[in-house]
């Protein structure tokens, strides 16, 4: 957590600024933000859903017990982002195939990653969203319950 007056960088369940002393407000209350490249070579949950109002879909990196209560129909995804190099876009593109690489092996796919590593970021973006839509689909079908057979007309009461 970074301290607002002095910029200190601080533990992010800290009461109190290391520096300067201010008081920040209940870490539970405030969501903390890691900078992305603070990610890179780290597991991490993802909570993936689609909003409500806006039908957008939306990500939470190590989503609470109380955010993935609140999003039951999301997909919890366990990642390791993948930075590739220092270069800012190719940064983007292992993140991107990191998520299309763990979107492959929910669905029970082969994943080639030589085969993505011709597309552009933007290419690699509406197919992860692609697999995403297919990755709602079949974790619905999944959890459908299955239809219970009409009653046997012949069978007496």
């Amino acid at each position: 957590m970074k301290c607002e007056r002095c910029g200190t960088k601080n533990e992010p369940k800290s009461k109190f600024c290391r520096e300067c002393g201010l008081e920040f407000a209940n870490p539970t209350d405030s969501q903390v933000t890691t900078p992305v490249s603070e990610l890179f070579g780290k597991e991490v949950d993802v909570l993936f859903f689609i909003e409500q109002f806006t039908g957008k879909i939306s990500g939470i990196v190590n989503p609470t017990e109380d955010q993935i209560s609140r999003y039951r129909d999301g997909i919890l995804q366990r990642i390791t982002i993948d930075s590739g190099s220092n270069n800012a876009t190719d940064e983007t593109v292992g993140t991107i195939l990191t998520f299309i690489r763990q979107s492959k092996e929910y669905l029970g796919e082969d994943y080639n990653e030589n085969y993505f590593r011709n597309f552009s970021a933007t290419d690699l973006k509406k197919e992860y969203l692609r697999l995403f839509e297919r990755i709602l689909k079949a974790k619905a079908l999944r959890q459908e319950p299955k239809p219970t057979p009409p009653p046997d007309k012949n069978v007496k009461k």
